[in-house]
């Protein structure tokens, strides 16, 4: 808990040991929380995301969803095809 992104956090080393011998020490290891950049794309995400240059927003009551059953109650909106039919 309360770990933030780009920190390091401890470092420590390791070795077997039996009732024989210990073996050498490791390599040290450090245990971080490493940071990554990544980007939505406004035109292939969902489509209730308002996504802007440093934001992302959910619009719920947004979107092409919406939009879609707009139609669809009007009576504009898509069809069934059968089940033999190339399109589907």
């Amino acid at each position: 808990a309360g770990l933030r992104f780009d920190m390091k956090y401890m470092n420590f080393r390791v070795r077997a040991c039996n009732k024989a011998v210990a073996g050498e020490f490791s390599e040290p290891v450090t245990l971080e929380t490493r940071a990554f950049t990544f980007k939505l794309d406004a035109s292939t995400c969902h489509q209730n995301l308002r996504v802007e240059e440093l934001s992302v927003e959910w619009d719920a009551t947004g979107g092409k969803v919406q939009d879609v059953k707009a139609r669809e109650k009007d009576g504009k909106g898509r069809t069934a095809s059968p089940a033999n039919s190339p399109a589907r």
